[in-house]
């Protein structure tokens, strides 16, 4: 037997709606207590790996000091 979905109907949203919102505030809590539990150094660890990935780090420029 097939259940019968409404195509239009209203619960679909709503339960689409409460998923987001409680995955929103679930991040938001998890993210925090990562945070708290890790401690600034990690954040500075993390900070500092992002910029070396991305080659944003200040660094010497040693062709410029052969000049």
């Amino acid at each position: 037997m097939v259940a019968s979905v409404e195509p239009y109907g209203v619960g679909l949203p709503k339960v689409f709606g409460a998923g987001v919102s409680l995955g929103m505030c679930a991040g938001i809590v998890i993210g925090s207590l990562v945070t708290l539990w890790l401690g600034e150094a990690a954040v500075d660890l993390a900070h500092r790996t992002v910029e070396r990935l991305t080659g944003r780090r200040d660094h010497l420029n040693f062709e410029l000091l052969l000049q």
